[in-house]
């Protein structure tokens, strides 16, 4: 009898530690799968977090090598429209010796040469005064002027709420569309009119009317009878607006139209930054 209960006894005593082993084990493994999903849920997080930064970090990157790319291209535009600019001022330089005393010649060459010394320097900037740049396209048109022996005259408007010293655009936008007026709209009292109004806190808007005949005829001691030279100032114009949009995002451009009292007119509009 007392063998018997010693028996059950030990019996027992072995049996209690079994359960609770047992019930620790069941415990922990459902504490595992509790955990599971959480930690695999996580771990989807961080991977898909992960994956998005090193999307940006690629997208970023190629944003700027576009950006370089444009820049480039927008650069190589400028370098092709300035030596088309000097060109036609060695012209003008050259159909003025021919006709005129070297004297006049001479005060001809010192304003080329801050003409020159500005396309140069502007060629390395993305922005420059308005006020330089008036000056400069003022200083073109007169060197115009006494190539032509004052057969046009010219003049320049800003509205009264427009700061020249103040507003910053992209050089070299205007110049070739005066140009254009010279040689190809006007000739014996013609006038050309440039006038600026500020369009948004984003844009200027800069006319360009010309009234006069055209001249076609050429000179006998014109260079381009010499020189192989393609008109090619507008088109690369039209690339330079186009570059510069997908650059920054801009809407510029440029249209020609005819106004009803006659000659001709081109409307710029073009990006502007306020000091």
């Amino acid at each position: 009898m007392n063998l018997t209960i010693f028996i059950n006894t030990l019996l027992l005593v072995t049996a209690i530690p079994v359960e609770a082993s047992l019930t620790e084990d069941h415990f922990e493994k459902a504490i595992i799968l509790g955990l599971l999903p959480i930690v695999v849920a996580f771990s989807f997080i961080v991977f898909v977090i992960y994956r998005a930064k090193r999307e940006a970090e690629f997208k970023e990157k190629e944003t700027i090598l576009k950006l370089k790319s444009a820049e480039g291209e927008l650069k190589a535009l400028k370098a092709q429209i300035n030596p088309h600019f000097i060109f036609n001022c060695l012209n003008s330089i050259h159909h003025y010796i021919q006709s005129n005393d070297s004297k006049a010649a001479g005060i001809y060459l010192i304003k080329f040469s801050q003409l020159v010394r500005y396309v140069l320097e502007s060629t390395s900037k993305n922005w420059v005064s308005l006020e330089e740049e008036l000056e400069t396209n003022r200083n073109y048109l007169e060197l115009e002027q006494m190539r032509n022996n004052g057969a046009f005259s010219f003049d320049f408007t800003c509205e009264k709420s427009l700061s020249t010293s103040e507003i910053y655009i992209p050089p070299m936008l205007i110049q070739p569309f005066l140009e254009n007026a010279v040689w190809h709209g006007v000739s014996k009292n013609g006038h050309i009119q440039m006038s600026f109004a500020i369009l948004n806190d984003t844009y200027l808007e800069c006319k360009v009317e010309n009234q006069g005949q055209a001249s076609e005829a050429k000179m006998p001691y014109d260079l381009s009878n010499l020189v192989n030279k393609s008109s090619m100032g507008l088109q690369l114009m039209k690339e330079r607006f186009d570059s510069l949009n997908a650059l920054r995002g801009y809407e510029s451009g440029f249209q020609f139209g005819e106004p009803a009292d006659g000659g001709k007119v081109v409307t710029l509009k073009f990006p502007y930054l306020c000091e």
